[in-house]
């Protein structure tokens, strides 16, 4: 009888980590469904499949970490551009107000 695959096909390569996820999710899922169907005189490949499984689950937690930092980090980026547009539209403004006093002030002694 010809042993099943049990990886995940080395031709489709996934581009994102979010793909990677689902991917490593995907095989978890086909290791977990083999170990519940193999009988109690295969303990070895049983064992060898759980830490096969707990392997792909720290993989996958680690990569959803580095996702949920990147983020952070772009959150960070972001609030740090939105807080210099803030500081920007602030002297602009200040500098339409200096300037329309001026011209008022301007008009006014002019027109003494």
């Amino acid at each position: 009888m010809p042993d099943t695959q049990t990886s995940a096909p080395s031709l489709n390569v996934p581009s994102s980590k979010d793909e990677v996820i689902r991917v490593l999710e995907d095989r978890v899922l086909k290791l977990e469904t083999l170990v519940s169907a193999l009988g109690d005189n295969q303990s070895d490949l049983r064992a060898e499949m759980r830490s096969e499984i707990a392997s792909l689950r720290t993989q996958i937690s680690d990569l959803k970490e580095d996702l949920e930092d990147g983020i952070k980090a772009l959150g960070s980026k972001v609030d740090r551009v939105m807080g210099g547009k803030a500081v920007v539209t602030a002297v602009v403004t200040l500098a339409t107000s200096i300037l329309g006093s001026g011209v008022v002030h301007l008009v006014v002694s002019v027109g003494r």
